[in-house]
């Protein structure tokens, strides 16, 4: 384990930053061990004898194996990192990802392992749980576990004595305990108290239901392991990339949760997947260098086919464990919006633009605004939620938790007994948002479909009304234009799900006069976006018409005016 932190550090073997990361946080913590105010401990015996027992765990071919470096710098860290009051585990969550085929399932069946027949705490009744998608998936794990555990017991008496190996439970006698495999159906998981739940391809999942009934489950167990083993995916808006997101902040020294074990193996960058030397970044059990023989000619082919079908995302999140959005269509990089989100900014006595987009009143409308701030435009969105058809099924339909959402502020959830959107309740929003913040309204930016009673509304309030025609001759300039200025950095815009949910969803159509934001994607969830598009048409050119006002004003008053 220490040799792979410090080959890893010094270079000497390829890691991505997470990695190097992952590794410089273990030596801090020794550090950090050292101090009374730090409750965690690493034990390097305990370390060493989870490492040694899964050695001695035979693989699929029944030869033990030998584990390599970036395996035992997990399983040392799992199992070494102990609380200094009660010696148990000190993390009780762990998020593990690389590129598929890199030992996921020997990772987990090893943890599954340990947990079953080395640990003592607690004494009796441990339960260790696969859980996936599907039966079938969590099974993986589950039967690779059985089929070294029969083979160690086909080898000796004394662990025949100790295990009960069958079709779907695995009982270890002298401690009553048990591993077995379940689909992540909740029912299926209610009732069970887990010391370990190992979670795999979490990447699939919608919801954190299966998460947190796990979580609820482990709440009595003092030495619990609650472990996602997975791939990066094609959705960007599941729990798992926010959990992602959230590592990432993590080994960034940008938060802190000293019980939360990450270990992100990934490309630092897609242009890396055209130098073969890199790979290793995304593929760590290429320090084996005849797996790696076998696995570069495989891996090369499916790049290649790839770039020839111009179809590189499945390639660059199955081989090399990157995240991405599912279409080729998609607006705007996932990463582009998440490097300019900021803390949220005081925007009284400003500007602003408003833009609205006024769905069908049984679905989603939303109202996005923009702010000129310090030669930025900072961006913002509220979304109002009908509940026609139920808004239970609608958070799942959508894969947004409405109820949550409306308590932080980010959508306000219909009271009308008909379900449908408030057009009243959107309109005294706006009303709000102007006068609580006593904003200079630049305009109310709108696309007239089906926007009748709204324009009536602000009419009557004085309030400057900008229509904005749909159509690509409109929104083609706009549409580039943001796109270009979010990755230059010169849009900015708070933690908003509900508008970053629609960002990683929007996808574009495109036309003789141009591209625009397909509206026509109706499940996806774009509304936000599609008011801030609306909105951008006109605060687009803010700056250059301010500074041409400047310039204006410095003439007219200069020696050069006269008459």
């Amino acid at each position: 384990m220490n040799d792979y932190i410090e080959k890893v550090l010094s270079g000497e073997i390829l890691a991505p930053e997470k990695i190097k990361n992952a590794c410089q946080r273990h030596l801090n913590d020794l550090e950090r061990s050292k101090s009374e105010d730090f409750s965690y401990i690493f034990d390097e015996k305990q370390a060493d004898k989870a490492i040694k027992f899964m050695e001695m765990l035979p693989g699929t071919d029944g030869q033990p194996i030998q584990m390599l470096g970036f395996q035992k710098f997990i399983i040392g860290s799992l199992y070494g990192w102990r609380t200094k009051q009660g010696d148990l585990r000190r993390f009780n969550r762990a998020l593990v990802s690389m590129s598929r085929k890199n030992s996921k399932t020997y990772l987990a069946s090893g943890i599954a392992a340990n947990s079953l027949i080395m640990e003592k705490e607690p004494a009796e009744g441990r339960q260790c749980l696969f859980v996936a998608n599907s039966t079938k998936q969590a099974r993986i794990g589950y039967d690779m576990l059985a089929n070294s555990l029969q083979s160690v017991s086909n080898k000796s008496k004394f662990m025949r004595q100790q295990l009960k190996i069958m079709q779907s439970k695995i009982v270890h006698k002298p401690s009553n305990s048990f591993a077995m495999a379940l689909a992540s159906e909740t029912n299926t998981l209610d009732g069970y108290a887990p010391t370990l739940g190992v979670i795999d391809e979490a990447h699939e999942a919608k919801t954190r239901k299966v998460e947190n009934v796990l979580k609820s489950g482990m709440m009595n167990q003092k030495n619990g392991l609650l472990a996602t083993i997975t791939t990066a995916g094609l959705d960007l808006n599941v729990p798992l990339y926010e959990d992602y997101l959230l590592a990432d902040r993590i080994l960034k020294g940008l938060d802190e949760a000293d019980r939360y074990f990450i270990a992100i193996w990934e490309l630092d960058s897609e242009d890396e997947i055209h130098d073969q030397n890199m790979w290793i970044k995304a593929n760590p059990i290429f320090e084996k260098k005849d797996i790696k023989k076998v696995m570069l000619p495989s891996i090369q082919d499916d790049v290649d086919l790839a770039l020839k079908q111009d179809n590189i995302n499945a390639v660059l999140v199955k081989n090399f464990n990157l995240w991405r959005q599912a279409s080729e269509d998609s607006y705007l990089p996932a990463r582009d919006w998440n490097a300019v989100e900021a803390p949220s900014q005081p925007i009284t006595g400003r500007p602003v633009y408003i833009g609205i987009d006024l769905s069908k009143t049984d679905d989603l409308t939303s109202v996005s605004w923009i702010v000129p701030i310090d030669g930025k435009l900072y961006c913002d969105s509220h979304s109002f939620v009908a509940t026609k058809y139920g808004l239970e099924s609608k958070e799942k339909k959508d894969g947004l938790p409405y109820r949550k959402l409306e308590k932080i502020g980010e959508c306000s959830i219909t009271q009308l007994e008909s379900g449908i959107v408030d057009y009243e309740q959107v309109f005294e929003f706006i009303q709000s948002l102007i006068e609580d913040n006593e904003l200079e309204l630049q305009g109310i930016c709108y696309d007239p479909y089906n926007a009748n009673s709204l324009v009536s509304m602000a009419e009557k309030a004085s309030y400057p009304l900008i229509e904005v025609r749909q159509g690509t001759l409109t929104l083609n300039v706009p549409t580039r234009t943001f796109r270009e200025q979010v990755a230059e950095g010169n849009i900015i815009h708070p933690k908003n799900t509900i508008l970053t949910h629609g960002i990683n969803n929007a996808m574009v159509k495109e036309d003789n006069n141009g591209i625009q934001i397909n509206k026509a994607k109706n499940s996806n969830k774009i509304d936000s976006v599609a008011a801030l598009i609306n909105a951008y048409v006109f605060a687009m050119n803010y700056y250059d018409n301010e500074e041409r006002s400047e310039n204006l004003n410095e003439f007219f008053k200069s020696e050069a005016f006269s008459f």
